[in-house]
């Protein structure tokens, strides 16, 4: 008896583990990926309002089998970088970046509040203070988002260049502003969703100056930027990589992580 029972409880517990479910195997988490930049299309703003951007047909699959196009685009047309050879002498053209700077930790800094109520606001080193009393300093070779708004005018130029009397209008950062991002924090990049870092009204384009003179490349006509969060995201920059340019139009990517 004492055999038997034996058995008979030895096949219940096997039955019941072979019942249960399987283990599943842990999945890697896919970060959630924001795309930050415009198509380009020949509609898109322009700075002096001249169509920048050509594309031409040259193949298509009925005629050729295959589709092709060739396009003329200027360096700084839609959502593009500025390398810092744009305005520094000696400042490193696009091809120059060096690939490390353009895959780099992110922040945003959003002052969609003021520039709403202040179409020139420009951001201020007071701004960048109570952010990272916020959120902590702002780490070296981090790439830094301003976030205005400003893109929700993106498909109506005359809105988003906002052009009055030969003047334009619409948010930037002072040139203290750029210079502490480059100086004090060393950052490899500065972003905004707005035509320039430096605010519409500039003639000197001091913003550009300050950080330019450091090495620190811009990218404009962002997108988006307002719907990230202030850190813990990745973002990647791609220009296209011209030998010699002073910019070019770029895919701008932020990772969540």
């Amino acid at each position: 008896m004492n055999h038997l029972l034996l058995i008979v409880v030895t096949l219940v517990v096997t039955v019941g583990l072979s019942t249960q479910a399987p283990r599943e195997t842990p999945r890697a988490t896919t970060p959630r990926v924001v795309d930050l930049g415009h198509a380009i299309r020949a509609t898109d703003p322009s700075w002096d309002a001249k169509p920048p951007y050509d594309r031409t047909v040259v193949a298509t699959i009925e005629k050729n089998g295959y589709t092709g196009g060739r396009i003329t685009i200027d360096e700084h047309f839609g959502t593009h970088v500025d390398a810092p050879a744009h305005f520094a002498k000696g400042g490193w053209t696009v091809d120059q970046i060096p690939v490390e700077r353009l895959r780099r930790p992110g922040v945003r800094i959003d002052v969609s509040k003021q520039a709403a109520a202040d179409a020139d606001y420009r951001v201020t080193v007071a701004d960048i203070k109570a952010f990272e009393a916020a959120h902590g300093a702002i780490p070296s070779d981090t790439i830094v988002l301003i976030a205005t708004g400003w893109d929700r005018f993106w498909s109506d130029r005359a809105r988003y260049m906002n052009d009055k009397n030969g003047v334009k209008h619409f948010p930037g950062l002072t040139a203290e502003a750029s210079t502490y991002l480059a100086r004090d924090r060393h950052v490899a990049a500065i972003g905004i969703d707005t035509p320039s870092i430096d605010y519409g009204p500039s003639t000197t384009f001091d913003a550009h100056h300050a950080s330019m003179a450091l090495n620190v490349y811009h990218i404009e006509n962002a997108a988006r930027l307002t719907t990230l969060p202030a850190t813990g995201f990745e973002v990647v920059v791609a220009p296209i990589n011209i030998a010699g340019g002073s910019g070019g139009p770029t895919r701008v990517f932020a990772f969540m992580r």
